[in-house]
């Protein structure tokens, strides 16, 4: 195959990892293959659960023919350890493939170039052509393993001259209903949602997966409650899936929560995300207020902002964005737009910071 042929392939597997998006948001990378021979498809997969087949036992299980002596395009370096499941490497060895294409290079320390060395061993070809998009199928997961926190998502729905609320705190609903369907699939990719009790106690959301997406497992609740203000009659607690409280020692909170506790005045959000990383979260959504979404911003714990821009004015009582005191330009909080869509009526900005994990 020729490289333009290898990155059709590769892209071609990215799509379908991304079949696996809301069904592989934790711990696990998202990870597509295509078997081909003759240069004809013969065999597809994707990764769609932790716990299940990888990608590669998927395809070897579609193929319509024999894969020996065939190409075996896989968007994720192969695993060479025994996990949940065995190594992919043994079974394209056992499969007698002559040749392995990989779009990306497993940063997990246990995998890390040793599928490749592996298939090498073994007198399998191995070719390394490297595409940014199966870098950011897996953005939470690269960045998880190369810097122990996960990738952090930051939403906001705003009006054209940035505000979030009313004065009261009246938000229901900015945006229409397109871009509000849209935040569903944010949710459904995220491994956890961190929201603060103030978003809690004014918009009382539940801020779990809801149709058309069917989830196992709902992404980890995870509330900024320093004082313990969370009501046993909240929302969020009446919905599957587990909350976690993010609170001081002398808080008191509902039973049916997870505790995790610290001795500071507000909750140290990179500890929050390095606990989280630990729970095995690549991706993080925050669905706050000013405050958080503010907190966020400045300290500079975000990756990705994701803005939803209704078309209409509520005027400079209501509530900004994020509360932020900044007095100077060359202060200001700055980023690179990846992409801009319409939702309906309102419009959709993506923007990320300069050191973006895919660059």
């Amino acid at each position: 195959m020729n490289a333009s042929q290898n990155k059709l392939y590769l892209l071609a597997t990215v799509r379908l990892a991304a079949r696996g998006l809301s069904t592989v948001t934790r711990t696990n990378p998202r990870v597509g293959c295509l078997i081909v021979k003759d240069q004809r498809v013969i065999g597809r997969g994707f990764h769609a659960q932790v716990g299940q087949n990888h990608a590669e036992i998927e395809a070897f299980k579609d193929s319509v023919e024999s894969p020996k002596d065939a190409v075996v395009y896989c968007s994720l370096e192969p695993c060479s350890i025994h996990g949940r499941t065995p190594p992919c490497t043994q079974a394209l060895i056992d499969a007698q493939v002559s040749q392995v294409v990989i779009g990306s290079i497993d940063s997990n320390p246990a995998v890390n170039g040793n599928g490749i060395a592996t298939l090498r061993d073994a007198g399998i070809v191995v070719d390394l052509v490297e595409i940014p998009e199966a870098r950011d199928i897996n953005c939470g997961y690269f960045k998880r393993m190369e810097t122990g926190s996960p990738y952090i998502r930051v939403k906001v729905a705003t009006s054209v001259d940035g505000r979030i609320a009313m004065a009261d705190g009246d938000s229901q609903w900015i945006t229409g209903p397109q871009a509000r369907a849209d935040v569903m699939h944010l949710r459904a990719r995220s491994g956890a949602i961190v929201t603060g009790i103030g978003t809690v106690l004014n918009d009382d959301p539940k801020l779990n997966v809801r149709a058309p997406y069917k989830l196992d497992i709902q992404p980890l609740r995870v509330i900024l409650d320093t004082n313990g203000r969370l009501s046993p009659q909240a929302e969020i607690l009446q919905q599957p899936g587990d909350v976690i409280v993010v609170c001081n020692s002398k808080a008191s909170t509902p039973e049916k929560v997870y505790r995790w506790e610290h001795e500071h005045r507000t909750a140290q959000l990179d500890e929050v995300h390095r606990r989280l990383a630990d729970e095995g979260v690549n991706e993080i959504l925050v669905e706050a207020g000013s405050k958080i979404t503010g907190a966020y911003l400045k300290t500079n714990l975000w990756d990705e902002l994701v803005v939803y821009i209704a078309p209409k004015i509520l005027g400079s009582t209501a509530l900004p964005l994020a509360d932020l005191r900044i007095q100077k330009l060359c202060d200001s909080i700055g980023g690179k737009v990846q992409s801009v869509s319409q939702l309906g009526d309102d419009m959709k900005l993506v923007i990320v910071k300069e050191n973006h994990v895919s660059d």
